[in-house]
């Protein structure tokens, strides 16, 4: 009984992380779709739904975080008007890199204009967050942000410092796990402007370069 009753909060859980627009009334104006090929457990995905969401919220996006593919997925339709991105979270390393040495955590498919699409691998977080001693989650969901920035403000959206830094070190590692890592001011703005409730930029392109981070 006791297995049963905690199954069940972990699917209203996931129905708050999945509709996280569901108390303010608004239809969001950006919808990420998460694909969980990697076969995680309903606890885990929670965790990177709400911290990923509230990444974003605080980058000043409307949007909402859906699980498609997994367990506790949910049925994911695009609403009109709103732009929609994939995201892939893959079980092992990026098959194509351009620095063996240092393997991306993830890839962005995008151009100037952003993209549609991207890929986060869980192999290489992992290997990263025990190498920092920060928890595998919280980089999971900064690894997804930074994507998602890519495909909303383009393939040269690297910043010095924060989410959209080109390359993270130890110090950006534990200000993650402070939440003290979030996306420059100037990016804050942009996005607010294209993608906050009041202001949104329509579906963008989908045919873009791939963009490895």
């Amino acid at each position: 009984m006791a297995h049963r009753s905690y199954a069940i909060l972990l699917q209203v859980l996931a129905l708050i992380g999945n509709s996280t627009t569901m108390l303010s009334g608004q239809t969001p104006t950006v919808q990420v779709q998460v694909l969980d090929y990697a076969d995680l457990k309903p606890a885990t995905l929670h965790e990177f739904v709400a911290r990923t969401h509230q990444i974003l919220v605080d980058a000043g996006l409307s949007l909402q975080v859906k699980l498609c593919r997994g367990n506790l997925a949910m049925a994911c339709e695009s609403e009109t008007g709103v732009r929609r991105l994939v995201i892939r979270l893959v079980a092992g390393e990026a098959k194509k890199m351009s620095n063996l040495r240092r393997p991306p955590l993830g890839q962005s498919f995008a151009d100037h204009q952003g993209g549609m699409y991207a890929s986060v691998f869980l192999e290489r977080v992992q290997d990263a967050a025990a190498g920092a001693n920060v928890p595998w989650v919280t980089l999971l969901a900064y690894a997804t942000a930074h994507e998602v920035g890519h495909l909303l403000l383009g393939d040269e959206a690297h910043t010095t410092r924060g989410v959209m830094k080109a390359s993270w070190d130890r110090k950006d590692y534990e200000a993650m796990s402070q939440n003290h890592f979030h996306f420059s001011q100037e990016q804050v703005r942009e996005l607010g402007v294209r993608y906050s409730a009041s202001g949104a930029e329509d579906v963008g392109p989908e045919t873009a370069s791939k963009n490895p981070d």
